[in-house]
């Protein structure tokens, strides 16, 4: 069964963990939201998102929240051996990101990414535990922490899942 996305009103103090993730424009409840797209301020409210009334930009409400969830209970797939994950894999390399490391940039050299965390190549030692960021394309920043690190290869857990865009998979 495919995973479905459940989105729902966040707390408050979800809110305060969007700092976290990165830069995303978002719409916010009692401000002034200017669209992305054309730059005007007519838009369509719904549960998860807010569509700009001339454009159609969709960018989501900075109070939704959203839960992974892998089975119609609720919950996610059960890990039953060391080799099966809790999100799947994506082949990746030849993909060059950088990790930010107390704010210095490093290559890192994609080889898998899912959404709970990547595997590449780095030429640091790297010790587990060690938070650090990952900087993707567009400059947007993840917060990670090092699970594991040996013979030049690193793999990384992120704080939060990310979402992914797996169209172009089959799945």
């Amino acid at each position: 069964m495919p995973e479905v996305q459940v989105y729902e009103r966040a707390t408050p103090s979800f809110a305060a963990t969007l700092a976290n993730r990165g830069h995303h424009i978002v719409y916010r409840a009692n401000s002034d939201n200017h669209c992305p797209g054309c730059g005007r301020s007519h838009w369509y409210i719904g549960r998860i998102s807010a569509e700009c009334g001339f454009c159609g930009t969709a960018v989501p409400l900075a109070e939704a929240r959203s839960e992974f969830l892998g089975t119609p209970g609720g919950t996610t797939k059960p890990t039953s051996s060391p080799d099966q994950r809790q999100f799947p894999r994506m082949p990746a390399k030849g993909r060059n990101l950088q990790l930010l490391i107390d704010g210095s940039p490093s290559n890192f050299a994609l080889q898998n990414i899912s959404e709970g965390g990547a595997m590449g190549g780095a030429a640091l030692d790297l010790s587990p535990g060690a938070g650090v960021y990952v900087r993707f394309e567009g400059g947007i920043l993840v917060p990670a922490i090092v699970k594991w690190a040996e013979d030049g290869m690193v793999g990384l857990a992120f704080v939060s899942p990310v979402m992914l865009d797996r169209s172009g998979q089959g799945n």
